[in-house]
């Protein structure tokens, strides 16, 4: 069969209507992700001609793509997919390969980012390590909550909030409350500074970008529905400050997503995310969910440790790749 490579600015919108919904079924299999929010997206962006890409195109029929777009002197690479039927024949390399050279070729750009679910890191890395790109091992990982609906009463009782430490330092739980919204973008910035997820996402490196990083997940539903009662905040009763947020989304029946979780540097070592995270699985049972997933970076240990010691298991393993003009690639993580 041959195949080309076409630029995805040459189609209109339905004609990727059948790889978007091979694309939702993926994600619901594999990621356990209700795709439908975000291919309404993509079809608005492809309609509008919103998006710079490549589509792997057989006989006029479009099995696979990889969209990218700008912000200011960023390109971020969103999405790159092969259906399923073609996948293990380097088409994605392919079309990987394509968006590359324009983006390394655009004029200003200074950085590029790229987090690409489908695929495991070892499989794209060929193509971006050549360029000079950092490497990270990302994690998908799930807790199943029927483990914490048969144990959530003896665990309640086995030990009272008066005897942990977050107790003791005057800290309160509390629902989201939107009054504390810039409060909530500070509180990121500072948690992640120099961590290493800020390399991944530069919108950690700046109240502006944490903030927008928070407004998405109120204003888009590509990480779900939010969960305002379930979601949490942590207050610091003296000082009236934020000592820690936790952000909850619905992102399939039965199943609820952590988009972001932070903790004050002042605030981190007494338990504060753990607690957080305590209160809001017990409200996920009780509202019939099933299992709660996030994504974490295998170079934060510590939270791997943590997620670990509460009951999440990897279910799947990805790659994000950066490349900074600034700055010489280093070694993976």
């Amino acid at each position: 069969m041959d195949f080309e490579i076409i630029d995805i600015r040459r189609f209109e919108a339905k004609d990727f209507s059948s790889l978007l919904e091979a694309e939702g079924l993926v994600w619901n299999e594999r990621m356990r992700w209700d795709f439908a929010a975000s291919s309404r997206v993509i079809t608005a962006c492809l309609r509008d001609k919103r998006l710079s890409g490549y589509a792997l195109v057989e006989r006029g029929k479009i099995h696979g793509y990889c969209f990218f777009f700008y912000d200011g002197e960023k390109g971020i690479i969103g999405d790159l997919f092969i259906h399923p039927g073609f996948n293990g024949r380097g088409h994605e390399r392919e079309l990987l390969e394509h968006s590359l050279e324009t983006l390394l070729a655009t004029p200003g750009l200074r950085r590029i980012e790229a987090q690409l679910p489908h695929f495991e890191r070892e499989e794209l890395e060929l193509c971006f390590q050549p360029r000079n790109f950092r490497s990270y091992l990302r994690r998908f990982m799930t807790l199943h909550l029927e483990s914490r609906r048969r144990q959530g009463a003896a665990e309640a009782g086995a030990q009272p909030p008066a005897q942990n430490a977050w107790w003791q330092q005057s800290i309160e739980l509390i629902p989201w409350d939107k009054r504390f919204h810039d409060e909530a973008g500070d509180l990121l910035y500072q948690s992640y500074r120099g961590h290493v997820d800020a390399r991944i996402n530069d919108q950690y490196n700046s109240i502006m970008g944490s903030t927008r990083l928070i407004d998405n997940i109120f204003q888009n539903q590509g990480c779900g529905d939010f969960l305002a009662r379930v979601s949490r905040m942590a207050f610091h009763r003296p000082t009236q400050q934020l000592a820690g947020i936790l952000t909850v989304t619905g992102v399939r029946p039965g199943t609820a997503h952590i988009p972001q979780v932070g903790v004050g540097k002042s605030f981190q070592g007494v338990g504060v995310g753990t607690a957080m995270m305590e209160a809001a699985f017990r409200d996920l049972v009780d509202s019939g969910f099933e299992q709660v997933t996030l994504t974490v970076t295998d170079a934060n240990s510590g939270a791997v440790r943590l997620y670990h010691r509460l009951g999440f298991e990897t279910f799947k393993t990805f790659g994000a790749f950066i490349f900074d003009r600034d700055s010489h690639a280093g070694p993976e993580e």
